[in-house]
């Protein structure tokens, strides 16, 4: 009997000794199942309980956990030179409101409100006159991540007034957007949509502002009328579009909730211009070349042979003047 007992004491020292071994592995185990997986911070605040416990004396020193990557820049936007964009040529249904005139202490708020529940982002075009009047709203317009583009300071048609009057019209807006909002602004949409290549380029080389104007309008300045507003929108409305309409009608607001919901429903989506022009694929065979004499011409046209000179011709005559007292020219007659 002794050699048996001999053997089985052997036998449960083996086992006692494996089960030594093994309890540390099988506790360890249990604890990361219940922790689930760690995030970046209690990882952080782990870290720190080590250290403190190493330099007591009374645990080891935890290796460091690196720091979570600093999130990606967006991509920077560079619009189209020498290009005026009424519309996008886009891969998805993907559209731009605009909000002409304001920004509105009454109106303006009721919209952002409207948007920020539906999660879309706009651009506004605010005049500098209305920026200096209520800089609180241009900041709330901001703050909830809106686009912001110039419409002038006080809204004349820069086609006909002079180079020093654009200036002063561009300039203190951009400057009055700058000190609410510590940006400059990136787009230009012209009162009336007027606009002509030479001033264009100018305004683009010397204020960055690339002119924006539209190609769905509802005529909201004309028909206060909520339904009418909503019913031209919808009718027009197509991918790659850029929607005007003015935030300082309470009939083009009231309208808005409809509008959007509906658009959502048919699987549109919404950007700002900057979001677009990132997408934008439009061809450059597409792209309208100017011409010296100012006439647009697509780029994939051959140039006319210049007709010959009569008799009866003067080369240097010079274009008559617009009367002095002549009134300026309007798209359909609104205002925009």
């Amino acid at each position: 009997m002794k050699p048996l007992l001999i053997v089985s004491g052997i036998l449960v020292a083996s086992a006692v000794g494996a089960g030594v071994a093994i309890s540390p592995m099988l506790t360890s185990a249990k604890a990361v199942r219940d922790d689930g997986p760690a995030t970046t911070q209690s990882i952080s605040q782990n870290a720190s309980g080590a250290q403190a416990k190493g330099a007591s004396g009374k645990g080891t020193q935890a290796e460091a956990v690196a720091p979570a990557p600093a999130p990606a820049p967006p991509p920077v936007v560079t619009p189209r030179k020498n290009y005026t964009y009424k519309s996008f040529n886009v891969d998805g249904q993907y559209i731009a409101m605009t909000f002409d005139d304001g920004p509105n202490p009454e109106t303006t708020p009721q919209l952002l409100a409207i948007l920020k529940e539906r999660g879309i982002k706009a651009t506004f075009f605010v005049l500098g006159n209305m920026v200096a009047k209520h800089p609180e709203v241009l900041k709330m317009i901001s703050d909830e991540g809106h686009e912001i583009g110039s419409h002038s300071w006080s809204h004349p048609q820069l086609t006909r007034i002079s180079q020093a009057a654009v200036d002063k019209e561009l300039g203190n807006t951009s400057e009055a957007i700058f000190q609410v909002t510590g940006k400059r602004p990136m787009y230009l949409r012209p009162p009336y949509g007027s606009m002509k290549p030479t001033l264009r380029t100018y305004i683009e080389d010397k204020f960055g502002l690339t002119v924006v104007n539209w190609s769905v309008d509802p005529n909201d300045w004309k028909f206060r009328d909520s339904q009418k507003v909503h019913d031209a929108i919808i009718a027009q409305a197509a991918p790659g579009a850029i929607v005007l309409s003015h935030d300082i009608y309470p009939t083009t607001v009231a309208a808005m909730p409809r509008i959007l919901d509906e658009l959502i429903a048919k699987g549109y989506k919404f950007g700002t211009l900057s979001d677009l022009v990132a997408m934008d694929k439009t061809p450059k065979v597409q792209l309208v070349a100017a011409l010296p004499n100012g006439k647009p011409q697509q780029a994939s046209q051959k140039p006319q042979k210049p007709k010959p000179a009569t008799a009866s011709a003067k080369p240097d005559a010079k274009p008559a003047k617009p009367a002095a007292n002549a009134a300026p020219q309007q798209r359909a007659g609104g205002v925009y």
